[in-house]
């Protein structure tokens, strides 16, 4: 935890950024590397109809963080995704999980 989900992205960028981003966002969400998970998700994106319009897009859940966490925490990921993926938009979308809810091997937080 936290658990990013990435769309928009092949896997060879997924494999990267799991190299990567870990190392930058532990310290600014304050946890350890080895926590988070990196999923990469096939999406077929459309658009009027057609095949196409796609652009990353990263779910991240985590349990709440403050504002500021949560500002630099996208900021960080969006500046790792343009850096592999030249794109105008990005979406960083992050999902609170409660912690009493949120079970690892049969025992919640």
């Amino acid at each position: 935890m936290p658990h990013l989900r990435f769309r928009g992205l092949n896997q060879n960028h997924v494999a990267k950024l799991s190299q990567t981003l870990p190392t930058e966002l532990a310290p600014a969400m304050a946890t350890g590397e080895d926590n988070f998970s990196f999923e990469y998700i096939h999406a077929d994106f459309f658009n009027k109809g057609q095949s196409g319009g796609a652009y990353p897009f990263v779910e991240v859940l985590w349990f709440q963080r403050s504002q500021d966490i949560q500002d630099r925490s996208a900021k960080i990921i969006t500046d790792h995704v343009k850096a592999l993926c030249p794109q105008d938009d990005i979406a960083v979308i992050f999902v609170s999980l409660e912690k009493s809810a949120y079970y690892e091997n049969g025992s919640h937080f």
